[in-house]
């Protein structure tokens, strides 16, 4: 019950900033003409929206993880549409007691503050109970289920801080991607080894009783090949108790010559030297910068979304184009983009200008990028990221060079470096005229961009990541 009512107030509150600060901006910082009563007003009206749409939504149940997605999008819809019914009620009263502007600017305001601040929460929780990784040992937890998660939380809480999980593994398909306590589910016992690479792990624990003895088999030899120790819980009094160090099975440790084939140097470094510092695709600030900004887009752009789909519709084609595609460790994921092309059609993915391929609508839609638009949900998913190299088609990644490769260890961007200087592709095919389309991307242009993603992977900075941000946005507009 405290817990429910510190989030209403909390979100009271947000409203009441909101608010204030909409005046403010729609004023041009004159506060002569703000009157109090009337904003306290309209911030009861909005308050009292929320909490009757939040019961509807049942946003203030407790049933979502603070700071989650689901929850995100929950308290999003529950303040836009609080948003809009303050809007309603002030466009329906004579005189008006607040300016028809104002709840239209504070909506989305709002929708930062409460989001903004459920995901600081989360991650303060997070790094609060998470052990000291300078000197815990980094484990990999085989088996997403309801065993997995007990030693997974039971190693969260540990005061002694020796177990720090650092990735999840399980053969269920659909739990790929999920976040269980902060930390991500890497894919199946196919994975190991990348996961060993990605995580900098040095214990995989097999918390999945009810495998098979192969596919159990199966798993420790990976996790011997990469370098990894292994226990195995056996009752469900080994996932309550402490782990003992003593019951650790332990692998043949290679010399640094012996690697594995496929291990890298990450892992060579984590059994012999210092570990590498991990990319920039772990840092958790640059997560964090993704869902704070997707959420409050996708409220800004849904009426634009909406009508875009609409056309889209009326038009006779498709909506949604399914691209598959390349992402982070190698994994292909499926990247959505409004609809350009004619359905059906076959030949290179590259175009150029006058393609017969493209549809009407669709020659605007690339022309103004907005075909590009509903890659923000691939963001709030977890797929792509605002910022990072630009993902690619699986037959032109089968063609990428060993050091070009290293691009596939950040999640790919919605823009990047490389989307700046060639946004408008089909300008520079153009130029060219090249005889073959596809060997001219694969030879010239494709190797140019990968070097410029290279560097900005180098020296990333979130910085960098704002600078690019902006220059996006400067380009679409201007």
């Amino acid at each position: 019950m405290t817990h429910r009512a510190l989030l209403v107030g909390w979100d009271a509150l947000g409203w009441a900033v909101a608010l204030s600060l909409a005046w403010v901006l729609r004023d041009e910082f004159d506060l002569s003409d703000i009157g109090v009563l009337s904003l306290a007003a309209a911030t009861a009206v909005a308050v009292a929206a929320q909490l009757a749409i939040g019961g509807v939504l049942q946003t203030y149940r407790g049933q979502r993880p603070i700071g989650g997605v689901d929850e995100a999008i929950n308290v999003s819809a529950a303040t836009v549409l609080a948003g809009l019914v303050l809007f309603l009620v002030g466009f329906l009263l004579h005189p008006q007691f607040v300016p028809r502007s104002v709840p239209l600017l504070a909506a989305p305001i709002a929708v930062l503050i409460a989001v903004g601040s459920r995901l600081a929460v989360r991650l303060y929780r997070e790094n609060r109970d998470r052990a000291d990784s300078s000197r815990a040992e980094r484990v990999i937890i085989f088996g997403a289920g309801i065993e997995g998660q007990h030693l997974l939380r039971a190693m969260l809480s540990d005061p002694s801080g020796r177990y720090l999980p650092v990735a999840l593994l399980d053969d269920n398909e659909v739990l790929r991607r999920f976040r269980m306590s902060g930390v991500a589910v890497h894919g199946t016992r196919a994975d190991v080894m990348s996961a060993a690479i990605a995580s900098q792990a040095d214990l995989l624990v097999l918390a999945d009783r009810s495998l098979p003895a192969r596919a159990v088999a199966e798993v420790v030899e990976a996790a011997y090949d990469a370098g990894l120790a292994v226990k195995m819980l056996s009752s469900w009094d080994d996932v309550l108790k402490p782990l003992d160090p003593d019951s650790i099975i332990r692998g043949p440790r290679r010399p640094a010559g012996d690697a594995p084939a496929g291990a890298d140097r990450g892992v060579r470094s984590r059994l012999n030297g210092p570990v590498s510092p991990p990319p920039p695709a772990s840092s958790r600030a640059k997560r964090a910068l993704d869902v704070v900004m997707c959420v409050p887009a996708v409220v800004l752009l849904l009426p634009l979304l909406l009508l875009i789909t609409l056309v889209l519709e009326l038009s006779g084609g498709e909506v949604i184009y399914r691209a598959p595609r390349i992402g982070r460790d190698g994994r292909p994921f499926t990247m959505f983009k409004f609809a350009t092309m004619a359905p059906g059609d076959g030949g290179p993915r590259i175009t150029r200008q006058g393609d017969m391929r493209i549809t009407r609508v669709g020659r605007w839609l690339r022309a103004s990028k907005l075909n590009e638009l509903p890659q923000i949900f691939n963001v709030l998913k977890g797929d792509m990221s605002l910022v990072g190299p630009r993902p690619e088609d699986p037959r032109y990644t089968a063609h990428y060079s060993t050091a070009h490769r290293r691009v596939l260890a950040v999640r790919p961007g919605l823009t990047s470096r490389a989307f700046l200087r060639f946004g408008d592709e089909q300008a520079f095919i153009e130029r060219a005229g090249p005889l073959d389309i596809e060997a001219f991307y694969l030879q010239e242009l494709l190797p140019e961009k990968l070097d410029i993603e290279l560097d900005y992977i180098d020296n990333w900075s979130m910085r960098e990541d704002l600078k690019i941000l902006a220059g996006t946005v400067k380009g679409l507009i201007c």
